[in-house]
Order: C-alpha cells, then structure tokens, then sequence
C-alpha cells in the first residue's frame, strides 16, 4: 500500500534565555535548531536544546489563584482574579496616591507586552516601572555578529563566553581559526583564556581601563575592523559609565542577559523620570511607601532574597502574572497563569536589535497569555492613554571605581557569572538546565569561595574548609573551592550570592547614574 506523507508545519519560536535570540523549533518536549537562521546556524546551546522541556514543566503555573486568610493560595476564576486585581489597585490610589504601585515587568515577555506594561503604569499614574531583568544593561548600539566574521581583532572584556553565550562563543572559536587575532581582558581562567591570541588578566573591575590603556599605548589602536565585546559584567563591577562613554568610536558588541531584554528597554520598561528602580521599589516597601507590586515575569528573590523577604512582607497587594513558578509567588495575594514565548505571538529584539516574529507552537497552559491579561486589565480600568515614546536610555558621568589590593589587604574580591543561571525561574523549569547549573552545589549547597590553587598553598587552606574573608567593612566566611578559574591575588563568589557576600564586605553599592546595585571589586584579606 502506498504511504502519503503530509508536511507539518513547525512553528519557530526562539531560545527564551540570553540574549543571542537563537531561533528554533519545538515538537514536542523537543526543541531543534533552525539550519539556516542567521543566528543559530543549526547549532544551540544546552539552555535552547532544553526549550521543549518547559511546556511540561512540573512547576508550569496552570491556574489563577488568591490568597485566603490563613495564608494558602485558592483557586479563582482568571476573570474574577482580574476584577480583583483592578479594584484594590483602585482603592489602594484612591486612598494613597499613585505612587504607591510598583511594576516590574520582563525580558521573558515579547515587545508588544512589555509596550502595554508601560501603558499599565501611566493608565495607573505611578512612575515606578522597572526589571530586575534590566540590570547590568547597558545604551550601547550593538554591532551584529556578522561583524566577528570581518574583524580583524576581536577584544573581549570580562565576558565569560562559554558559560555565557556559547553561541557568540563559537563565532568567536571559529574566527580564531580563521587567524584573527583574539585578545581577552579578565583575570579568570576560563575556556577562552587557553585559546585566545592573549591573555591579558588585570584585576576584576580594571578591565576596561586596562583595555583603553592599550589603546593609548599603541598596542590596541582603534580600527575599523577591531571588535570589543562586552556584556553586564563590566556594569556590575561599577564601570558601566565609564564603558559608554571610554568605548565611544569603537565597534562594540553589547551582550544582552536576557532574550528580549533590548526589547524590554526599547519598549520603555525603565523608571519614569522620578520613578523608582526595581531595587529602590524594595526599599520603598521597607518604608511603607510602596503598598502595591505587579511582578510580570520577573523575580526579585533571584539575586536579593533577604531585601525582597523583608520587602514582600510589608506590601499589602502583590501580583504576580508568570509561566512559571517563582519565589515571589509565595507571598502573593494574587497569581495568574503567563504564556511561555513558545506559546505566543508577537516580536522579541536580539542583542542586535534584529526584530524577530514569534509563532505559537503549542497553546498556553490556562489560555491566556499576559498580553490579554495586560489588556484585561486595562478595559476594567477604563483608561487607554496614549503612550508617548520612550525617551531614549541614557547615563550621567558618574562611575564607582574598584579597590585595589593592599598590604593589609592583599586580595580582591569579585563576582563570577558562571553561575548567572542557578536562580533563574526558566532553568528551575528545566530539568536539563537544572542539573548542568546545580553541579557544582552537590559539593557546595550553600556556596563557596574561589580561591586560586597557589594561593591556597601559601596559606595552607584545603578544599571544602572554611575560609574567612575579611574587608574594610566586615566579613563573611564560605567554604573553599580550589580552582585555577581564580587569578593569584582575586577570589570569585557565586552571582546568587552577590547580596550576602556583597552585604557583609560592603561590596553591594548602588550605582545612582543606571539605578542598579553593583558589587564592587573589594579588598579582602583571608583569615585562617
């Protein structure tokens, strides 16, 4: 008997981690690269081939739900929990004022909906918008990858590109064999460190001005065909300033963290002039000056769990609209089922600002999406205003500068991006992306702190003792973790642990100019 075969058509969507925007296809709890995607080329990383799983997911959110008195979550009709949402908004205003709600909204959201948030907060009057999926952006126009393949020299600044952005990662290996020459400024020893051209490792934080320093010096003079790479990194050690404004007239290529990030911000979710940031939302609710959050996609408690505990324990109304379960969701008064990008229309913005169509493989888990939440919403409110353009993202000259090392203290400690995922909502979600990131927790569950194999010699400290590090400003002890990854002279923490560590050193500072916390690079001692 003669078969037929009927074409199914895949739907492509896109990897919804780091920013790259790798385009794919999922079947099933089976995600495909796109062969011909001027991004993914028929490759992914472990975090895309993972994508089909999320749909499955057993931490999905599939329903709304309110919070009864004695604190557990109850199940609610979506349209009823909107109503809800709509008339304690309302009475909260009415009785306090506008600028008592907050908003956070998501790089994990397409442009269309990260437009109606803003529209959300001017329907409501409250200039409080923001991410936390923001930090470390930086308003640098993006150079495309098709410029690795034309460069002449590739500079990549404090950007650890396997573990990061594996698929920049291997633009980058394959224009090594090409013979451009491939110079990485960082102290860390990773996978790029031992097949670059150089290896330049100034101290964590001096990155940049070491870079720039070259450049004066001759050895790194500016061209058309010279590339620099950069990403959040340098943002988050305090040099986020200085990096716009020192790297003016290069071709740089700006890493975004999250997949629609650069959409996010176009799209105007950032403060409002006089508008507090995701961070200062939290410390508002300290003070009593912030009584509502709506939370879309987005989850205070990845890197600051103590602020966003003590915070969401004195809010009176929490919303929080996600895919996926989060922490935040335990404090909620209010849960509603999101979308996953794989279940939706709509358009995302690469790293590039390449917009890219978004098609829907497979319905969302409750049938809604947070476009037509956001639009449900804003109909209850019966304001539609008009939304001007958001004023383009800008910084003041204002920069926080790294310590270096002294007699007393003869040690710096940074913060090391491997670990940027551990947290992360989507790769809890994932079982694949949950066990690579968790590895290294089966040995340490509560952390650790890098210490260079010399270093640990010389002062006579073993795998898994505890190491205590003193700064200036206080101290913090974590068990040690021995590995070449940290410079002679440097230690590295885990990203999760940036408030405890960076609380206890005085290395969590706020950067006024981008309204983000930092961990500055800090001068430590170790204490045996």
């Amino acid at each position: 008997m003669e078969q037929t075969r009927q074409a199914v058509h895949l739907a492509a969507t896109v990897c919804p981690f780091c920013g790259v925007g790798c385009g794919l296809v999922v079947e099933g709890e089976n995600a495909f690269p796109l062969r011909y995607h001027p991004i993914t080329q028929g490759s992914l990383s472990i975090r895309g081939w993972s994508t089909g799983e999320l749909s499955r997911s057993p931490l999905r959110v599939k329903g709304a739900s309110v919070r009864s008195p004695n604190g557990s979550p109850q199940p609610i009709e979506i349209s009823q929990a909107i109503e809800l949402i709509v008339e304690r908004l309302q009475s909260l205003r009415d009785r306090y004022g506008s600028e008592v709600i907050g908003i956070l909204g998501s790089a994990r959201l397409t442009n269309e909906e990260n437009r109606l948030i803003r529209q959300l907060a001017v329907a409501l009057g409250t200039p409080h918008l923001d991410s936390f999926q923001r930090l470390g952006y930086l308003p640098i126009n993006s150079v495309g990858l098709g410029s690795l393949e034309e460069a002449s020299t590739i500079n990549v600044l404090a950007v650890d590109l396997a573990h990061r952005f594996p698929q920049v990662f291997k633009r980058v290996s394959e224009a090594l064999k090409r013979g451009t020459i491939v110079r990485f400024f960082d102290s860390r020893q990773v996978q790029l460190a031992r097949m670059v051209t150089g290896h330049v490792r100034p101290l964590p934080g001096q990155e940049l001005s070491t870079f720039i320093g070259t450049g004066k010096e001759g050895h790194g003079t500016q061209n058309s065909e010279e590339v620099v790479l950069v990403s959040s990194e340098i943002a988050l050690q305090g040099q986020g300033v200085k990096a716009v404004e020192g790297l003016q007239g290069h071709k740089v290529m700006f890493l975004t963290d999250y997949v629609n990030q650069k959409g996010m911000i176009d799209a105007g979710v950032r403060p409002f002039p006089n508008g507090a940031s995701a961070y200062e939302m939290l410390q508002r609710a300290l003070t009593g000056d912030l009584k509502a959050l709506l939370i879309f996609a987005d989850d205070p408690f990845e890197f600051f769990p103590e602020l966003a505990t003590q915070a969401f324990s004195q809010i009176d109304f929490i919303v929080v609209v996600d895919s996926v379960e989060t922490q935040g969701m335990k404090y909620a008064h209010v849960i509603l089922p999101g979308a996953l990008l794989a279940e939706k229309e709509g358009t995302f913005t690469n790293f590039e600002g390449r917009v890219q169509t978004l098609e829907p493989v497979t319905s969302p888990s409750a049938g809604l999406t947070e476009r037509q939440i956001l639009e449900g919403i804003l109909r209850l409110l019966g304001e539609t205003p008009e939304v001007s353009e958001s004023e383009p993202f800008s910084v003041n000259s204002t920069s926080i500068e790294p310590d270096n090392p002294t007699e007393e203290r003869p040690f710096i400690v940074s913060l090391d991006s491997g670990t940027f995922w551990n947290n992360h909502a989507l790769a809890k979600a994932s079982i694949t992306v949950w066990r690579e990131m968790r590895r290294p927790f089966v040995d340490f569950p509560d952390g650790y702190v890098i210490v260079n194999p010399e270093d640990a010699r010389e002062l006579g400290i073993r795998m898994f003792a505890p190491v205590r590090v003193e700064s200036a400003d206080g101290e913090v002890t974590l068990p040690a973790n021995i590995d070449e990854r940290a410079a002679r002279g440097t230690l590295l923490v885990p990203m999760f642990l940036w408030e405890k560590v960076g609380k206890a050193l005085g290395a969590l500072q706020f950067d006024s100019s981008l309204k983000i916390p930092i961990f500055r690079p800090t001068a430590v001692k170790i204490v045996k």
